[in-house]
């Protein structure tokens, strides 16, 4: 019975989810080649084969570094692992545009061992009974990860992943722009916007800032940050309705439309995804971006004499930061064949050299969701230590079965926000009381269907 619910329920998953994409990108997998064993390896005693037998598992993970380097490490590491354990890494990397899919499907079909999962992913995928239920302490205890990435990994009592990454979004500026405009860093979202001013008065309108749009998958967490900055939530205190659509919610997307209708944004804007946003400030062409520490790789790889600097996400009218906690965790399949060494790959992932040398700057540059890592000399630079302070007091979504509706739901509705702004400014400039009641509109809009999923 459980697996009859179970397949009906991932090919509703399936259906329905658009949770599709990262601000990564990156559509190419490439499945690692076993390399050759050494001479020594293949004449291995008897009793050494019986000590490490011989297996082979799925590794997946979505592109969280440039593609020539993250490969070139994926193939070092499964190398070193198989020295140490005699078990073979098949590698595929995953566009998050098919991330969802591959998953769901994985959880009903023994295709895959291990993959990466995003954190707000894994909760709803833990109730289809497609991942396994992981004791925490083989892999270190509940004390040896930030909290709020553990927490994504639970659903009711139990664990269904390993925090593996963690990751914020912090506001990075062009600091050759800023001189030559006699722009100040902005510490609020009044300072943005005058800063923004500056920046069009001197390069001219758009150049202040790119933002995500319609075709952005994370405008939620986008959303997010601002609402709670502004002293909003996303849900109320039990987790039994909407609350996003109060007025410190209305307050917040009016800002955030605001960028667009102030002309600090391009009208672009209103149809980016995150990656096109990030590919503008990288390549010199606006002041500002809101990013995560993983493009610090990608300035480095495509832009390396940029100027820039990374601040906090200013603070709100009420005097108060928000931030989004989000990052990966690591998740055996409940149809895997081969569960104790998928269990061994991600005590390994994890091990604080491994950690640490996949979360480098011309690797994923992650921060490590795991606490004993974090005390490394690298997380104290200035640069690290302005995402790790916004971790401090960043949110976590509530571990929930129906996220992924909710999700939906509030993305769907803020898609239609950015349109209808778009459509009544072609008619001529908008005022903040029309955006105002366009983003209650459809925030109401997005709380009806966030109910209807919270009642399931």
């Amino acid at each position: 019975m459980k697996k009859v619910f179970l397949w009906l329920l991932i090919i509703a998953m399936i259906a329905t989810f658009t949770l599709v994409g990262c601000e990564k990108g990156g559509e190419a997998a490439a499945a690692e080649e076993e390399k050759p064993a050494e001479e020594e390896e293949v004449t291995a005693t008897a009793e050494e084969e019986e000590e490490m037998p011989a297996e082979t598992i799925t590794f997946w993970a979505m592109p969280n570094a440039p593609a020539e380097p993250h490969l070139a490490w994926i193939e070092d590491a499964a190398a070193d692992f198989k020295k140490e354990t005699n078990i073979t890494i098949e590698f595929e990397e995953v566009g998050w545009g098919d991330a969802w899919t591959k998953i769901s499907t994985a959880c009903i079909t023994p295709i895959c061992d291990v993959s990466q999962v995003g954190t707000t992913w894994n909760p709803q995928l833990g109730a289809t009974y497609g991942l396994l239920d992981l004791d925490i302490a083989e892999f270190g205890g509940e004390d040896a990860f930030l909290a709020a990435n553990l927490e994504s990994c639970t659903l009711g009592d139990k664990y269904y992943g390993v925090p593996w990454f963690a990751e914020t979004r912090c506001l990075f500026i062009n600091t050759d722009m800023f001189e030559e405009a006699g722009a100040a860093t902005p510490t609020t979202w009044g300072e943005l916007v005058a800063a923004g001013e500056a920046i069009t008065a001197e390069y001219g309108e758009g150049k202040a800032i790119a933002m995500a749009g319609t075709n952005a998958w994370d405008l939620i967490h986008n959303f997010a940050a601002l609402l709670w900055a502004n002293g909003g939530s996303i849900l109320n205190e039990d987790n039994t309705e909407a609350a996003f659509n109060s007025p410190e919610g209305v307050e917040a997307m009016t800002f955030y439309i605001n960028l667009l209708a102030k002309g600090l944004a391009d009208p672009s804007c209103a149809e980016y995804n995150q990656p096109q946003a990030d590919a503008a400030f990288i390549a010199g062409n606006v002041a500002m971006v809101v990013m995560g520490p993983w493009n610090i790789s990608g300035i480095i790889d495509e832009n390396p004499d940029l100027n820039y600097e990374v601040i906090e996400l200013p603070a709100s009218p009420t005097g108060g930061r928000g931030a989004f906690s989000g990052g990966s965790n690591l998740v055996v399949f409940a149809e895997s064949e081969r569960k104790e060494a998928a269990k061994k790959w991600i005590n390994y992932l994890i091990s604080d050299d491994v950690l640490l040398s996949y979360n480098q700057p011309d690797i994923a540059n992650m921060i490590p969701a795991k606490l004993s890592a974090l005390e490394d000399d690298y997380y104290q630079t200035a640069q690290m230590q302005t995402f790790i302070t916004g971790l401090g007091y960043a949110t976590a979504y509530s571990p929930l079965g129906v996220w992924g509706d909710i999700e939906n739901a509030i993305k769907g509705e803020f898609n239609n926000i950015l349109t209808a702004y778009v459509e009544k400014a072609a008619a001529g400039p908008v005022t903040e009381e029309e955006i105002k009641a366009i983003a209650q509109e459809y925030l109401d809009a997005a709380a009806e269907k966030v109910n209807e999923a919270l009642a399931k």
